[in-house]
């Protein structure tokens, strides 16, 4: 059954919506647009502010019904920890793009809210604490990966949790590179986040 659920989870987030997306808008590969990413910032980036839309809501949804197909089959909450991991995987390296494959933050944070809802809370503050000293969403974004294990432990005072949280913390930072960091693309481009937003797309 362990093993089942897993492939299950696993094929759940192999799905590249965002590549699909993007593919049938454009006729061209996300991954040789923009910042190369295949998520949500780059398909608002390269295809469209819709397109990006689309991306976060079927992204989250693959966190949340990972979540929910673990707990329908009768699996304790270490499965369900294991499932989402197996779910941020598929998304990261999916079977469908050969091995290719978004970072899968959107997935796993949703995902998160459903399992305790503190630990998003806690790591967006730890964000916004370390961005406003730095100025930097990229090193905020590392600094509140390398606090994932203490927050998860923390928050569920379980042992496992926190190595779930080391887990999720290593696939995010293996993805996480300057050369292909959506938020500074986007600030070389925009003055701010709501000029990105609500302002026409600029070049690829």
């Amino acid at each position: 059954m362990i093993a089942g659920v897993l492939v299950v989870c696993y094929l759940i987030g192999s799905i590249p919506e965002a590549w699909l997306i993007a593919r049938w808008v454009t006729g061209q590969d996300l991954r040789q647009l923009g910042s190369g990413n295949l998520g949500v910032a780059n398909a608002a980036l390269s295809v469209a502010r819709w397109a990006g839309l689309l991306v976060f809501l079927l992204e989250a949804a693959k966190g949340v019904l990972a979540v929910l197909f673990v707990r329908a089959v009768g699996g304790n909450e270490l499965l369900v920890a294991a499932g989402v991991l197996a779910t941020v995987a598929g998304t990261r390296w999916s079977v469908w793009l050969k091995g290719a494959g978004g970072r899968g933050n959107t997935a796993g944070v949703a995902a998160l809210f459903l399992i305790a809802w503190q630990i998003p809370l806690l790591i967006l503050a730890v964000w916004i604490l370390v961005r406003a000293l730095t100025g930097s969403s990229f090193l905020a974004t590392r600094i509140s990966l390398l606090s994932w294990p203490l927050v998860f432990g923390v928050v569920t005072d379980t042992w496992w949790y926190a190595l779930f949280g080391a887990a999720m913390a290593m696939i995010y930072l293996e993805a996480q590179r300057e050369e292909t960091d959506d938020h500074l693309l986007i600030k070389e481009r925009w003055p701010n986040i709501w000029a990105f937003l609500t302002g026409p797309r600029r070049g690829r």
